[in-house]
């Protein structure tokens, strides 16, 4: 079984919801709001005959979302749970899965209704959803028939404004709208750095992690990157891992 595995973007998602907080927790509590789903051009022909479904399903990738835990206390309830007992957005791999309702086609460009999705984030799939198939009404659903918590939005318990995961051997960035990646790790390293200095305890982790974006810096070629990547160059938002390559070397991954 392969260690690793690496998913493509097939397109981004556009909506109104900028933070975490305020979001519908799910689609069925997103109302009448409407987003944009832009498949990149490559893959806009797999559009064709998507027009005669009301509803489809959006597969993405929570890219601002926290590391995972194991048990966590899901926003309708009031109790831990385990983590794959609940639809919380942390988690080992962070895939999300939304049913939305289908305004329109235009080109590679869908219009969407119901979202409960961040702006910018990465869409990975698509597939329709078929009601013969999908739906299984009256199936028990555990603890989310007890309805200890009616919320409806989303607060910022599971997300991180700037996806910074500090890890020995892993840290991932999020670069804003008008970020570079230079700049950003950068300025992420010297507030890293500041903050170990700060603290009373050792942080082996956060050590690591400066000790890595020194390296990334040093070794990057950026106006390379800035030349062959223009998402990079600060035209749109992207998340970027850096992490250590098996040789000992250091290296990056745009997801």
């Amino acid at each position: 079984m392969e260690k690793e595995l690496r998913l493509r973007p097939i397109g981004i998602i556009r909506s109104p919801y900028r933070k975490p907080g305020g979001t519908p927790v799910q689609p069925a509590f997103g109302g009448d709001v409407q987003g944009e789903v832009e498949i990149f051009d490559e893959y806009a022909n797999a559009l064709d005959d998507i027009e005669g479904f009301e509803r489809i399903w959006l597969i993405f990738w929570l890219h601002r979302a926290r590391p995972h835990r194991l048990r966590v206390i899901p926003y309708r309830d009031t109790v831990e749970h385990g983590l794959f007992a609940t639809r919380a957005p942390s988690r080992p791999n962070p895939i999300g899965l939304s049913v939305v309702r289908l305004i329109g086609r235009e080109g590679n460009r869908l219009l969407v209704e119901s979202l409960d999705i961040l702006d910018g984030t990465p869409l990975l799939d698509i597939k329709p959803y078929v009601p013969k198939i999908d739906a299984h009404t009256g199936s028990k659903a555990g603890w989310f028939d007890a309805g200890r918590d009616a919320r409806k939005v989303a607060d910022k318990r599971f997300h991180q404004a700037e996806a910074i995961r500090v890890k020995k051997d892993e840290v991932v960035l999020r670069l804003g709208v008008r970020g570079c990646i230079e700049t950003t790790a950068r300025h992420v390293r010297l507030k890293l750095a500041d903050a170990l200095m700060k603290a009373e305890a050792q942080n082996p982790d956060g050590e690591g992690a400066v000790e890595l974006l020194t390296a990334f810096l040093e070794q990057t070629d950026f106006k390379a990157v800035r030349a062959s990547d223009e998402e990079l160059a600060g035209q749109h938002e992207a998340t970027v891992r850096i992490y250590k390559k098996t040789d000992g070397g250091v290296d990056w991954l745009k997801i």
